[in-house]
């Protein structure tokens, strides 16, 4: 009977999500390992490290604030295309 309802469909696009998740999250856990070396091989790396974190941490928020209302009302449009498409 479990065969019956399994759709071969959801199936793959949940395996597909998966695996591009995992993999998102492996090559960004990479990316900041190497970058933290870098920043860890010499004082002038370290330096540099010590600039990059101090411009993200001075980063305001309204700047972006236009840009992150787009990204959320985006979203939002797509929950609602979605409940509309399931009916």
């Amino acid at each position: 009977m479990l065969l019956v309802d399994l759709d071969l469909f959801e199936t793959y696009r949940w395996l597909l999500a998966g695996v591009c998740t995992i993999y998102a999250v492996v090559v960004s856990w990479r990316s900041l390992v190497a970058w933290l070396v870098y920043f860890a091989e010499s004082r002038e790396a370290a330096v540099l490290g010590r600039y990059t974190f101090v411009l993200l941490l001075r980063m305001r928020f309204r700047r972006f604030a236009g840009e992150l209302l787009q990204i959320g009302g985006l979203t939002v449009l797509l929950v609602l295309l979605l409940q509309a498409h399931r009916g």
